[in-house]
């Protein structure tokens, strides 16, 4: 949980930008175990999380929307 809470101290990431940043500073981690911290956070309230849309170039349409999450 503790490496979840770091990556958001640099600001607002999504999941999977959280998930690659552990992965990337050596930490074995799965994506469904950062999902989880993150329900947990957000239980506790350490965490709040805002729907963004994001225009692009997509096999379904020209928006996807993401989930942002930050420190309280």
């Amino acid at each position: 949980m503790e490496a979840v809470l770091s990556s958001l101290s640099n600001g607002e990431k999504t999941g999977y930008e959280i998930y690659k940043e552990i992965k990337k500073n050596g930490r074995q981690v799965s994506s469904r175990i950062v999902y989880h911290y993150l329900y947990i956070a957000l239980k506790d309230g350490k965490v709040t999380v805002e729907n963004k849309n994001e225009l692009g170039n997509f096999s379904w349409g020209n928006t996807v929307r993401k989930k942002y999450y930050r420190l309280r």
